[in-house]
Parts: C-alpha cells; structure tokens; sequence
C-alpha cells in the first residue's frame, strides 16, 4: 500500500490518501479601484453588501473577486441578485442556509445548522 507522508513539525501525518487546498484569492490588483472608490479586504477582495454593492455608488461585484464564500452556487446567486440591483430592483442575497461542498472522493457535502449553534440561542432562529 502507498501511504502518503506530510511532516508538520515533529508530528509525522500517515494517510491512504492526501488532500492539500491552498485556497483562492482575489485577482484585483491590477484594477485601480481606489481610484473608483472602491474598498476591498485585506485579500483584494471586493467588499460587498448584502445586495452586492460595493462602497462606490452604482459599482457591484460577484464571484471571486468579492468577499463572499467561494463557491460557484454563491457566484451564480450573487451575479443575478447584482444584475437585479444594478437595474433598480431589490434583491439580497440571503447565505443563512448555504449548502458547502468538497469535492474530493469521497465527496462531503454539508447544509443547514450545525448541532451546537440552535443551542447557543434558539430564539434567534
């Protein structure tokens, strides 16, 4: 059998298989939005409100260039809730039940409240 080994420290990490994520960030360097009034994160990410606008008026952002969680899901609701608002309309983007998935194999895949949070304040839900 192939096991796979990462040492961290002293500790020594034995597995059948290895999974190593690095993570995303935001690509927006290069943009000059300060310039436009645009505020982002530490990251370079683009901040953004429930309704997808940024700090500058008429300015919204989607996807992987904003704040929001990086899943495809998100940017898709995030994109149409931008397009809705950016033409007048209404529309927010609500994540309080967001489904989370990996895709490795196995896959896991999670949704809804965790056991411990209905206990920390079940009036709020």
């Amino acid at each position: 059998m192939n096991n796979s080994k990462l040492q961290i420290g002293n500790e020594i990490l034995i597995a059948d298989k290895l999974l190593i994520s690095t993570g995303r960030q935001a690509n927006t360097g290069s943009l000059n939005l300060d310039a436009a009034g645009v505020k982002t994160d530490d990251s370079g990410a683009v901040i953004v409100d429930t309704k997808m606008q940024t700090s500058a008026t008429n300015i919204y952002a989607a996807g992987d260039c904003s704040n929001m969680p990086q899943y495809v899901y998100v940017a898709a609701a995030a994109g149409s809730r931008a397009a809705i608002n950016m033409t007048g309309g209404d529309a927010k983007l609500d994540l309080s039940s967001m489904p989370a998935v990996i895709f490795s194999d196995p896959q896991v895949a999670t949704v809804g409240l965790s056991e411990a949070l209905p206990n920390l304040n079940p009036l709020t839900l």
